[in-house]
């Protein structure tokens, strides 16, 4: 449905530049025009300035232009795609296709789920922390599956499959796993035996368990948290992490609204992004900031609204007028903007305005007054709304996270309700709704004066299908498609859609009341929509004779109507609602009035047909009913945001103090113990390795003995080991990781403490062992002395007494190989000798000096404790000092919040006042009678007045506004 405005758009530009003033387009171009050369001319007098603050308003109109001719392309590239944008959304898109650094991102956002572009950026940390340590053994056996089998074996049972591939190759079972193998396996792998298919399939076993335990981690985490880890080579992606980072600094910023970031979660709006990037853009970007409430920014944001629903042509049309006048335009920016601050320009202003009559019979200036607490709502977030960086420990505490994450929560919440102001504004609408040939299309021309029969239907023939928008005045009649249509209920969709954007709604009564009708007219009655029940009468009036007829004798045609008149009455009954004005009309007659050739029977005709009480009756509705209701939507759209910010803050902040009150509390505390438990840990440690340094000690007079042999280095080395002082020293980095897990925390890296010694070797002299050839050696030197002393002695006794017998050289024989025996042995027991003092020498020697090693090693173990002790009771008082301070981010981020929502509370407060006294103005009250106003929608609405005008007051409001307030309206004084 599109509202026929192409004369509107003038008046829509002249009345964002003189809104501050209460005027609306409804006025018309030329009355808006006019106000505008009395607003230039009174600037004139007073000196202002020729150029607003922020500069020519032109560069302002042109992006709004170019802003929605782009959005019209988007809207028609995203229809090829099968996706219809509403004005809106096409608005939302433009906005996210022009954020510094999309394009550098948009490919990681391919698969993102909307859910992972709402997190918070806490839960982000904490994925990027724990997945690639769950995404590891996966990558791992992810790599190491075997080319030889197809992914598809993991239907298959891998354990019975491996236990019958290892019985006999012959056996049925066997033969049946390698069959039920190899029907997912290459064919290379018939070529296989079955011990190397059990080989591969044990790989496969190891990738299945680890997929099991990846999928075992995930299940207790955001479902979004797969997209981060990709089944496809299991690798974390670092580029999706930074592609969702940027696009949740974006939206915790106010850069981008929650609902731009979602669309990057439509395939289609992702690949027309891309297009649209590759081509050259107008960038509005460029424009200065304007302050939110100046001139330009208005026109921006707001023809940006109004245009977006207007074709191409006319806005170019708008863009060529406003260029031309360009220079007066930007004179009446610059006396709106100066009007407050320039002496006697705002009453000046004002008087000029008074003089404009507005349908709605008074000027509306609680728009400006909505854009104005909303802006300095909007500055005070931008102010505050700052989320300080964390450390990498703040992500380790549950409790934390869940309280970073529901500020988060709060700021976004806020930043959103003050983003957009409604687009409650224009010409009221009208949907006339009734039963299909009710004559709803007759009605409609006869009260927008056409004359023309074109879409009037005859006889069963459904003529309307879809709602078409008609301007008559200040008015716009929406005529719908027929309801409780049985084989169409596309058509009441139309109908009921209409209803739902109309200001209100015109019942066309036919003949009947059918159930389905019935069913609908209910629906309307219950909605509260401002409504006027209409009993059309079809007497035929399609020839001059019978048209005269009717208009001389009406009554006849009206005499069923009060029939007709009470059923309408019994259904308002039954559902417990004051009955609607109800009017019996001839809009057949009063449309034919229209063509009719003969005056006097034109004016006749038209007088029976009602139809002028009828308009009557809707001004009167409009006027008491369907504007005061604008009004309360376009505060309840102001409202209604920052009330449920503020509904929520209540709730939410009062569990975060609990919570954020018990970590601050807990944390001295968890330090202190933690440090204690350290402390216990490394005496206890110590105490293990004096305990150790006593025993080996004690054990060093069976190791000496062993030493200084070929295999001396393996023998001190499994003596080394066997004390197990590595062993010591992990137990005390385990007992500290497990005391500051106990207390909600981990050291995100391991001390960088000494490292163990390592055993560089026991360095002595071999063991003087007496060895065979040793003895061998001293026996053979003892045996030749002797034999040699033997030798010297025969010599020596042949000379004196020469010629000895054979029996003297047999016995000096004898002796000589005694003596020869007895010289070796003596040799050799001197050789022993020499050796049993040398080894008790080496072994007293090597004792003090494995001794001395033995010290050194463990005076360097105990160093190591001592350094592992410190090293990680400072990085644990690190720790917990990063953790104070995250705690006091988090802190003052509550702390302004609380701030805020009582910003927001008064906030509330405005926006009711700006009501009241809107619709104060409305039925001819005092604005100034009203000082305070509270308003719970629905429920209640207390007002603050004067004790001498509390009966006023509460006249007008109760008397005159019954119908559009629901609330129970209490008056008290202001001094109560």
């Amino acid at each position: 449905m599109r509202v026929d405005d192409r004369a509107s758009l003038k008046a829509e530009a002249l009345a964002f530049l003189l809104e501050p003033l209460g005027v609306d387009a409804t006025v018309g171009a030329a009355a808006l025009m006019r106000l505008a050369k009395g607003v230039d001319a009174a600037a004139h007098e007073r000196g202002c300035a020729a150029l607003p603050p922020t500069g020519s308003t032109l560069p302002w109109v042109s992006g709004a232009v170019a802003a929605c001719v782009e959005e019209h392309e988007l809207v028609r590239r995203m229809a090829e795609r099968g996706r219809t944008l509403s004005p809106s959304e096409a608005g939302t898109l433009r906005g996210l296709m022009r954020t510094e650094g999309l394009r550098s991102h948009l490919q990681a956002f391919e698969g993102v789920t909307v859910a992972a572009l709402r997190a918070d950026p806490a839960v982000v940390a904490l994925a990027e922390r724990l997945l690639p340590g769950v995404l590891e053994p996966c990558r791992r056996a992810h790599q190491e599956w075997p080319a030889e089998i197809w992914r598809s074996i993991r239907g298959i049972d891998l354990a019975g499959a491996m236990t019958d591939l290892r019985r006999r190759r012959g056996s049925r079972q066997a033969a049946g796993a390698r069959e039920l193998v190899l029907q997912h396996s290459v064919s290379a792998a018939r070529d296989l035996r079955n011990s190397d298919l059990v080989t591969l399939l044990e790989r496969v076993r190891d990738f299945v368990a680890a997929e099991e335990s990846y999928e075992a981690a995930l299940s207790v985490r955001p479902d979004w948290w797969r997209w981060l880890g990709p089944d496809t080579g299991f690798t974390f992606r670092s580029d999706r992490r930074e592609a969702l980072l940027w696009a949740i600094r974006a939206r915790d910023t106010g850069t981008l609204s929650g609902s731009a970031l979602e669309m990057l979660a439509d395939d289609g709006v992702r690949v027309v992004i891309e297009q649209r990037l590759a081509t050259a853009l107008t960038d509005t970007t460029a424009l200065p900031a304007a302050p939110a409430t100046s001139t330009a920014a208005r026109l921006l944001t707001g023809l940006s609204a109004v245009a977006s629903r207007t074709r191409v042509d006319e806005l170019r049309a708008l863009e060529s007028w406003y260029t031309k006048n360009a220079e007066f335009l930007d004179r009446v920016a610059a006396a709106m903007d100066a009007r407050r601050s320039a002496p006697g320009l705002g009453e000046a202003l004002e008087a000029l305005a008074d003089g404009l009559r507005l349908p709605s019979g008074t000027l509306d200036a609680s728009r400006t007054a909505y854009r104005d607490i909303q802006s300095a709502l909007r500055a005070e977030a931008e102010a505050h709304l700052r989320p300080p960086p964390y450390s990498a420990h703040a992500m380790e505490s549950a409790h934390l996270v869940g309280v970073i994450r529901r500020i988060g929560a709060l700021e976004r919440q806020l930043r959103e309700a003050v983003r957009d102001m409604p687009e409650t504004r224009g010409r009221l609408r009208v949907a006339i709704v009734g039963r299909t040939k009710s004559g709803k299309t007759t009605l409609r021309k006869a009260l927008t004066r056409d004359a023309d029969r074109t879409g009037i239907g005859r006889g069963a023939h459904r003529t309307t299908r879809k709602t078409s928008a008609f301007e008559l005045g200040s008015v716009i009649y929406l005529d719908t498609p027929g309801v409780a249509a049985k084989d169409d209920d596309l058509d009441a969709h139309h109908a009921r859609v209409a209803c739902d954007i109309a200001d209100a709604v015109i019942w066309n009564y036919a003949d009947t009341l059918r159930d389905e009708e019935s069913a609908e007219l209910r629906r309307l009655l219950l909605s509260g929509k401002p409504l006027l029940a209409v009993v059309n009468v079809k007497e035929r009036v399609d020839t001059p004779d019978r048209l005269r007829l009717f208009a001389e004798r009406p009554e006849r045609a009206f005499a069923s109507a009060p029939g007709h008149m009470a059923r309408i009455e019994q259904v308002s009954g039954a559902v417990g609602v004051t009955p609607p004005t109800v009017l019996a009309v001839h809009s057949g007659a009063a449309h034919e009035a229209l063509s009719t050739a003969d005056g006097e029977l034109r004016d006749m005709a038209f007088r029976a047909s009602r139809l002028s009480e009828l308009e009557r009756s809707l001004v009167r509705l409009l006027a008491e009913r369907a504007v005061p209701l604008r009004a309360v939507r376009l505060a309840d759209g102001v409202r209604a945001p920052l009330a449920a910010f503020h509904d929520r803050a209540m709730a939410e902040l009062t569990h975060i103090a609990l919570v954020l009150g018990d970590l601050e509390q807990s944390t001295p505390s968890r330090q202190a113990a933690l440090l204690d438990a350290f402390q216990e840990a490394g005496r206890n440690t110590r105490d293990r390795l004096e305990a150790e340094r006593h025993l080996a000690r004690a054990q060093l007079a069976e190791v000496v003995p062993g030493l200084g042999g070929v295999d001396h280095s393996q023998r001190w080395g499994d003596f080394i080991t066997g004390l197990e002082l590595t062993e010591l020293v992990s137990g005390l980095e385990g007992e500290f990781a497990q005391a500051l897990g106990k207390r909600r925390g981990v050291l995100r890296a391991r001390s960088d403490t000494a490292k163990s010694q390592d055993d560089e070797g026991l360095h002595i002299e071999p063991r003087p062992d007496a060895s065979i050839p040793v003895l061998s050696m001293a026996a053979v030197k003892g045996a030749a002395t002797a034999f040699l002393d033997s030798l010297a002695a025969q010599e020596h006794g042949k000379g004196h007494s020469p010629g000895t017998g054979k029996a003297n050289s047999t016995a000096e024989n004898m002796s000589q190989v005694l003596a020869i025996l007895a010289g070796a042995a003596k040799a050799v027991h001197g050789e022993v000798e020499r050796a049993r003092l040398a080894k008790d020498k080496w072994t007293i020697e090597t004792a003090a000096e494995a001794e001395a090693k033995l010290d050194e090693l463990f005076d360097g173990v105990e160093r190591q404790l001592t350094c592992i002790i410190d090293v990680t009771a400072a990085r644990a008082m690190a720790r917990f000092e990063e953790e104070a301070a995250d705690l006091s981010r988090t802190r003052e981020r509550f702390e302004q919040l609380r701030r805020l929502r009582s910003t927001v509370r008064s906030a509330l407060d405005s926006i009711d006042l700006v009501l009241v006294r809107r619709l104060l103005a409305l039925v001819g009250g005092d604005l100034a009678a009203v000082h305070l106003a509270r308003r719970t929608p629905g429920i209640e609405l207390r007002v603050r007045t004067d004790a001498s005008r509390a009966t006023e007051v509460r006249a007008l409001l109760q008397d005159h506004l019954v119908d559009v307030l629901t609330e129970r309206i209490e008056i008290g004084n202001t001094d109560d």
